[in-house]
């Protein structure tokens, strides 16, 4: 019966698949430089374009815009582009997100730099906007964009407001 039980728990293991990941525990977890391991127990197929995976965080994606006083927060954000892997020389590239009936756009392509928030329910009562000269910053480093520039009230008075932006994107999709 033993050996029976014994049996039946190798059986079991090696059938059963499953996947762990480790943190190295001499790292601090919320730093960029936390190692992981990945085992599996099991064959899995694993697909990876890394032309739409370019390198960076390993944070999952959200999008974090300033305008003055006020701070809105994205959870997730959709990547995509075309012409070259963001970051590099002749890529075509934007960032988006809609929550809460507010959208958040952020784009880098050939008419320009471009960086909104407005009420797609509602389209016209809540609008701000930098645009061409009025981004003053939008770089991609790997998964992470960065930004700043003078924002414009289009559904107010529309006085501009310093701003900033910063986004990361889990991945990439090639347009």
């Amino acid at each position: 019966m033993k050996r029976l039980i014994v049996l039946l728990v190798l059986v079991l293991s090696a059938c059963s698949s499953g996947t762990s990941t480790e943190t190295t525990a001499d790292q601090d977890p919320g730093s960029s430089d936390t190692e992981a391991t990945t085992t599996t127990e099991a064959m899995e197929t694993t697909t990876t374009t890394e032309a739409s995976q370019p390198s960076g965080s390993s944070s999952p994606s959200h999008i974090t815009l300033t305008i003055g006083a006020d701070t809105w927060e994205f959870d997730g954000s959709l990547c995509a582009y075309t012409d070259a892997t963001p970051g590099k020389d002749g890529s075509q590239w934007n960032v988006s997100k809609v929550q809460d009936d507010l959208q958040v756009y952020i784009n880098d392509d050939k008419f320009g730099l471009y960086i909104s928030i407005s009420n797609i329910k509602d389209y016209g009562t809540f609008q701000w906007e930098a645009e061409g000269d009025a981004v003053t910053e939008l770089t991609v480093d790997g998964n992470d964009i960065t930004g700043a520039g003078t924002f414009s009230d289009l559904a107010g008075d529309g006085s501009p407001t310093e701003g900033s932006v910063t986004a990361t994107c889990s991945s990439w999709v090639e347009g």
